[in-house]
């Protein structure tokens, strides 16, 4: 009896279609610390899993963090066969597990340096031994703050009399406005609308452009599960669950290509 049961057990296995059973892993890391309950950020992400379970007919497991640095760790170990992060991230996965973009988020970011016009200071030149306030040290605007910083021949830690991080960037540009700090970094269009809703506040100084989130998949994946993922990513607005994935994600225009060469320059950028 329990030899027959052991081989229709067998039977149905070997039934099923190739790959039926391997799940995907997505990760997706949202790029900045978030006040959002981690229930709300995940649920944000979820449509998108289901619409890649759906299109390429194989379960898929979502795993969102808000930690930079614990989906570092996960990529160095080859731990997702998806990933959507930001833009340093994506470069770090790159270098450290040969991780490749497949498609990115139009568009492109950068941080923008804000200051209060009574003090003064209309330039970063002219913001030596002042107090510069950042958001979380992992995130982007910190990150391309401190880049254009570096490759304008300013050490922060020497340049101003104090760095000051905070881990939200409405609590940095709170701190502007209060004084505790003379200059605050922030994703630059944070900073513009920010800008509009407190007279007396400017941007002087941007620092480099850089291309949006992006997917990668793992080097050692499928060519032809990679091209799939692709083209499910770029095939997303044509259907009606991929617009409302999209929606879901706040991505109306959904996705474009992308390749190594559009993340490569941010190794040197990032100091990688």
């Amino acid at each position: 009896m329990m030899t027959k049961y052991l081989m229709a057990l067998l039977a149905l296995v070997m039934a099923l279609p190739a790959g039926a059973a391997e799940r995907l892993l997505l990760g997706v890391n949202t790029g900045v610390p978030a006040q959002d309950e981690q229930r709300d950020i995940t649920d944000k992400y979820k449509p998108l899993a289901d619409y890649l379970a759906a299109v390429l007919k194989r379960p898929v497991k979502l795993e969102v963090s808000q930690s930079l640095s614990a989906s570092e760790r996960r990529l160095k170990k080859d731990a997702f066969d998806v990933f959507l992060g930001p833009p340093q991230v994506i470069a770090q996965a790159m270098k450290s597990a040969n991780y490749v973009p497949v498609a990115r988020y139009p568009g492109k970011l950068k941080a923008a340096f804000v200051v209060m016009e009574s003090s003064g200071i209309k330039s970063l030149s002219d913001a030596r031994g002042k107090r510069l306030g950042l958001p979380d040290k992992e995130s982007l605007a910190a990150q391309l703050a401190l880049a254009k910083l570096r490759f304008s021949r300013m050490t922060p830690e020497s340049y101003f009399s104090e760095v000051f991080n905070q881990r939200f960037q409405d609590a940095t540009l709170n701190a502007l406005k209060i004084g505790r700090v003379d200059v605050a970094a922030v994703t630059a269009g944070f900073a513009k609308q920010w800008v509009q809703d407190h007279p007396g506040s400017r941007v002087i100084e941007e620092s480099y452009e850089v291309v949006h989130f992006a997917f990668a998949v793992r080097e050692d994946m499928d060519a032809a599960d990679s091209q799939r993922i692709r083209q499910a990513l770029l095939d997303a607005p044509n259907t009606a669950d991929g617009r409302a994935m999209l929606e879901k994600m706040g991505r109306k225009d959904g996705f474009i290509p992308a390749g190594k060469d559009d993340y490569a320059p941010l190794i040197k950028l990032f100091g990688l």
